[in-house]
């Protein structure tokens, strides 16, 4: 039989100070209890692998510790070393999933009627307490409200809205938050260097990215890695074990969109599928590149990425090739086929028309600023245009040369009279040209006007009607 412990059984924490990232939930845990004000109801919600179910059992030990100091268990006496490993009498752990019925919840009525055994406090632990039935429910009402002054209860869950208000109204509630990528690479760094493994920084921050703020499922893929790469954990190796697209390839997807470059963006996608990636696996990497994207351009803030320095880098580089419009667009089209594409029964085929489609979305939209922009140009163009015509008219009319000018005028004198006579050009001219005018309109003033008249080509629509009156030969047209 072997005495092997997984790292988040091996290395869980056993005192307030070595729980990760729940400084709020430790700290106000130990003020209750250095004060003696604590609660007889605790309910403690967060995701998956957040410390609910460890500060759960250190509170258990620090109120039953016989050497407490300062709100911390001393892990040393017969109670605490009992509790760590779940044989204490007092100390009550039960899962609402699979107890989740009335009996259960009588159960434990029937044992809290009687008095701790070994301790000074009796505690039921409850896991997925948002398992429980609705009578159950209605059946801890009661006692959990008013226990008796030796009873604690521990509510620990991952979905407090599945919990009914009356359960909660009776609780201190603690919402626990997901680990930070920086938290979990140092808890990785520490337990690899207690086990004497070496692992270079980009493992470590990939199985920290991996854990998505959980720490026990960042170190199950630290046990996972050990047991494939052995004592030198190394990126490349780890990379290939576990079969994850690099972040390269997303960066040479992000150029094929950009390109608008259908035929490439295919070609390595078909190229990438040959790897056996996980198809769900690669469409939110891309959904996240995006998201990274859209983020850096917006606040132009890299270091709001959960990536290395290397990455958020070239982020920034990135982001400045597209606008956060186009970047929108892209991620509505990822969210508008999330669920058809997890429930596709060929995900292939479908994500291949989604890379199609980003590729051609933003090349087939056009910014509405810019084409106000370009119509303002234009139309400025054309004002200026005319503008430079009139004045070339004004300029030859004034160049017109002046007949009568006499070579013994002085210059003021010549001046005036070249101005007096251009004057008395112009009126000439707009009389002559509001006769012609007038000549065209009335057809007065000539003589051939009538024959001009008479001999004029039938304008088109004439044409037309004629022609449909061949065509349909209506009784109608013929009267006419």
């Amino acid at each position: 039989m072997s005495n092997y412990k997984v790292s988040a059984r091996k290395y869980r924490p056993q005192s307030f100070s070595e729980v990760t990232s729940q400084e709020f939930v430790t700290q106000t845990m130990k003020n209750a209890i250095i004060s003696g004000k604590t609660a007889h109801s605790y309910l403690l919600s967060g995701p998956r692998g957040v410390g609910k179910t460890t500060i759960a059992r250190i509170y258990a030990k620090a109120m039953n510790c016989t050497n407490l100091k300062n709100g911390e268990p001393c892990n040393k006496c017969n109670s605490c070393e009992e509790i760590t490993n779940g044989v204490h009498p007092d100390v009550f752990e039960l899962d609402a999933a699979s107890n989740r019925g009335i009996d259960d919840v009588r159960a434990i009525q029937d044992a809290a009627k009687f008095f701790p055994i070994k301790g000074k406090y009796k505690f039921f632990i409850v896991d997925e307490v948002h398992m429980l039935t609705q009578q159950a429910f209605n059946a801890l009402l009661k006692i959990l409200e008013e226990p008796p002054p030796y009873l604690i209860f521990i509510l620990a869950t991952t979905n407090p809205e599945k919990i009914p208000a009356t359960i909660v109204s009776r609780c201190q509630r603690f919402p626990l938050q997901r680990i930070r990528i920086n938290e979990i690479s140092d808890k990785v760094r520490e337990i690899a260097k207690e086990e004497k493994i070496k692992i270079d920084d980009e493992s470590v921050f990939l199985i920290a990215k991996l854990g998505d703020g959980a720490l026990r499922d960042a170190l199950g893929v630290f046990d996972m890695a050990v047991s494939f790469c052995g004592e030198n954990i190394k990126y490349n190796e780890l990379k290939s074990f576990l079969n994850i697209p690099d972040k390269e390839i997303y960066f040479n997807f992000s150029e094929f969109i950009r390109n608008g470059d259908i035929k490439s963006i295919l070609t390595y996608f078909n190229e990438l599928e040959e790897k056996g990636f996980d198809m769900q696996t690669f469409f939110n990497g891309i959904t996240e590149h995006l998201r990274d994207l859209l983020i850096v351009k917006s606040t132009s803030n890299p270091e709001l990425l959960d990536e290395s320095d290397s990455f958020r880098e070239k982020y920034s580089s990135e982001a400045e090739n597209f606008t956060t419009d186009q970047l929108q667009r892209l991620l509505k089209v990822m969210f508008e086929t999330e669920n058809r594409f997890r429930y596709s029964s060929n995900q292939k085929i479908l994500l291949e028309s989604i890379l199609a489609e980003l590729c051609t979305i933003n090349r087939d939209v056009h910014d509405l600023s810019e084409i106000i922009s370009d119509l303002t140009s234009l139309k400025k163009k054309s004002l200026t245009e005319e503008s430079g015509e009139e004045l070339n008219t004004e300029k030859t009319e004034d160049e017109i040369p002046v007949s009568g000018s006499h070579s013994s005028d002085t210059p003021e004198q010549e001046a005036k009279s070249t101005a007096a006579e251009i004057k008395s050009d112009k009126k000439i001219r707009s009389k002559k040209n509001g006769k012609e005018s007038l000549s065209d309109k009335s057809g007065y003033g000539d003589p051939d006007y009538g024959d001009l008249k008479s001999d004029k080509k039938p304008s088109k629509e004439t044409e037309i009607i004629e022609k449909l009156k061949e065509l349909f030969d209506v009784e109608e047209y013929k009267k006419e």
